[in-house]
């Protein structure tokens, strides 16, 4: 019984371990700031043009790129 109970309480604290250096680990790369690269697209489909021209661009180190809609215009975001 003392042996089993020990098991369990080892396999808990790793596993608390284990997630807790996963999510430190990915903190950053979940935090990473979107910057407004471009606005004022009258539709979707404008935005995501510039938005892939614009991660082809070699003046920069941004990879990845999204449209949201504001009010009434697109605006489009970076990373």
């Amino acid at each position: 019984m003392t042996i089993r109970r020990t098991r369990i309480i080892a396999g808990l604290a790793t596993g608390a371990a284990a997630a807790a250096l996963s999510l430190m680990a990915a903190g950053p790369a979940l935090a990473a700031d979107w910057v407004v690269a471009g606005g004022g697209y009258k539709t979707e489909a404008a935005c995501i043009e510039d938005g892939k021209d614009y991660i082809d661009d070699d003046y920069h180190d941004y990879t990845e790129f999204k449209c949201e809609k504001d009010t009434k215009d697109w605006t489009m975001y970076v990373r």
